[in-house]
């Protein structure tokens, strides 16, 4: 980790996807002539959400190295866990399965492909509370 006391690769990782979950996002919702401010409201705080996650993993990390140090002549062991790696890895396939989602309502042919096929398949429909910048996909009843 080059004397850092977080490895931010996997941040780096999750920000990319996120932004890229935006983009496709936008662009399906563009295409669909559905841009409502919104869900994009709603999508930011989404996004936030993860972001907030990721620093409380962070201060974890940060916490746990701090405290273990400290504690360690008494006999007390805080737990050094890969919290951001952990987090950022949630985070990263939530939003793959987001831009795969967002990719088959730019695209339709996409979702014949093998690895989408294995996807719950979904239907777009209107909702009262949206989940993120795309049209917001609920299960078929």
């Amino acid at each position: 980790m080059d004397g850092a006391l977080i490895d931010w690769h996997p941040v780096a990782v999750a920000t990319v996807l996120m932004a890229l979950d935006v983009a496709t996002g936008f662009a399906g919702a563009a295409k669909n002539k559905a841009l409502e401010s919104g869900k994009m409201r709603e999508g930011a705080w989404h996004k936030a959400g993860f972001f907030g996650l990721i620093g409380l993993a962070a201060v974890w990390e940060v916490g746990s190295l701090w405290l273990g140090s400290e504690v360690s002549g008494v006999g007390i062991a805080v737990p050094d866990l890969p919290a951001v790696g952990a987090v950022c890895t949630f985070v990263v396939a939530t939003e793959i399965v987001s831009v795969l989602e967002n990719l088959c309502a730019l695209n339709p042919d996409i979702a014949s492909l093998p690895v989408v096929k294995r996807l719950k398949p979904h239907e777009q429909e209107e909702q009262g509370s949206p989940g993120d910048w795309e049209t917001v996909i609920i299960e078929k009843k």
